[in-house]
């Protein structure tokens, strides 16, 4: 079997995990928000990780912080039921980071998970505001 074309496992969850961004940065510009970052990472100090998508909320004056789940199905449950409560703790944890480290109009923020499925065409989306 000739296995130099097939992806790793890894490399299959960066791309699904990408599409689901790029289908959730999308889904949030539509709705009238503005994304500001994507991906940012802390590499260094107490707490490292990633947060998904930071958006600007103009018509509440809010931060939004969006966590982005993306599942081929829902055969290993659901893509909000991956933020778990460790989870959520990592993402408060580096939001504060993020918000020392720049300068944005806002100090209000709220926690939003936007679920991606992208086994249908088009995929299908679920926004929970202020999900934590």
């Amino acid at each position: 079997m000739d296995t130099s074309r097939t992806p790793s496992t890894a490399a299959a969850r960066t791309s699904v995990g990408a599409r689901g961004e790029d289908v959730a940065a999308a889904y949030l510009v539509a709705q009238g928000l503005e994304v500001v970052a994507r991906n940012w990472r802390q590499t260094t100090g107490e707490v490292r990780g990633e947060l998904d998508l930071v958006a600007l909320d103009h018509g509440t004056a809010t931060v939004v912080v969006c966590e982005v789940k993306t599942r081929r199905s829902d055969r290993f449950g659901g893509p909000l039921a991956a933020v778990t409560p460790r989870k959520q703790a990592q993402i408060r944890a580096l939001t504060v980071a993020f918000l020392r480290a720049g300068e944005l109009p806002y100090r209000t923020v709220r926690f939003d998970v936007v679920g991606i499925r992208l086994d249908a065409v088009p995929p299908l989306v679920k926004h929970v505001a202020a999900a934590f």
